[in-house]
């Protein structure tokens, strides 16, 4: 099948099961959080520990929800070398902000049960990326772990609390790898929601020079899911380039079948009103 056979495709099943309606999410709401300050063991290649300088260190939180209307968190962080993120050790905060009344989506990475069982007692949805490919866990990550682990990891969170898996088009340097593979192991027990990121070709990363992922492959990536997960909600996640390239990739997720898109660019609302799609707009993080 083409790609715009599969495109059709794929929006039919969308519009048959969801109806002829996008969500735009524009996550003002939900404060970032880490527990890690700016500091991770892992250096990955797509990262580098860039992405924490934009968040807020878990013990200054008070300040910023003091001068924003937060109804949310993500809690997130750098990873040890084990590739889990250190949560576990401020259970207690994860307690004053469940009752503080704050909902919680947090990134666990490759945590223990133990741990696991432990912290999402507090947790209201775990953001987990799921990563198959060997060379890719490898090279990206530095950590020697494989799709086993992944899994185990996946499936013990879901013992404890909702998970919304993520998976990374891309993320093998701009390469499609693995991707369908997670997308089949998905397709055996369909989960409520599922969201997609796009790998950021980032300055001072070993990936600074890559190129994001070929915007057809992307679009049969997307497609695929839709078709092989055709009652799951499908997230376009924040993490994605761009510039000219979020543009394109907006309006083909628009027509691959989506249901929330974070941070739409304008002409993806252009695109959706052209579509004849019902509009929804919220203010939290995609998986909320």
């Amino acid at each position: 099948m083409n790609i715009s056979s599969k495109m059709k495709s794929a929006l039919e099943i969308k519009n048959r099961n969801f109806g002829n309606k996008i969500e735009f999410s524009y996550p003002n709401e939900t404060l970032a959080i880490s527990t890690t300050n700016d500091s991770c063991n892992l250096n990955c290649a797509h990262c580098n520990g860039h992405y924490l300088k934009n968040m807020t260190p878990i013990d200054s939180y008070n300040e910023k929800v003091k001068t924003r209307n937060i109804s949310s968190m993500l809690l997130s962080g750098g990873c040890s070398f084990e590739g889990d993120v250190p949560i576990n050790s401020h259970v207690e905060t994860l307690k004053k902000l469940k009752k503080e009344g704050y909902k919680l989506n947090a990134h666990l990475g490759l945590m223990d049960e133990e741990s696991i069982k432990n912290v999402c007692k507090y947790i209201d949805v775990v953001s987990f990326d799921l990563v198959f490919d060997k060379e890719t866990i490898n090279e990206v990550y530095k950590i020697d772990k494989n799709k086993e682990d992944y899994i185990e990891t996946y499936e013990n969170i879901k013992k404890y609390t909702n998970v919304a898996p993520h998976i990374c088009i891309g993320l093998k340097g701009g390469e499609i790898k693995g991707e369908y593979e997670i997308i089949d192991y998905l397709s055996q027990n369909p989960p409520e929601k599922v969201t997609f990121i796009v790998l950021i070709p980032t300055k001072n990363t070993e990936y600074e020079n890559v190129s994001p992922p070929n915007l057809d492959k992307l679009a049969d990536v997307l497609c695929e899911a839709r078709i092989k997960l055709p009652n799951t909600q499908i997230n376009l996640g924040c993490m994605r380039p761009r510039g000219m390239y979020r543009k394109k990739l907006d309006n083909i997720a628009l027509q691959c079948g989506v249901n929330k898109i974070v941070l739409p660019s304008k002409s993806a609302k252009e695109k959706a009103l052209e579509m004849d799609m019902i509009i929804f707009e919220t203010k939290e993080c995609c998986v909320l």
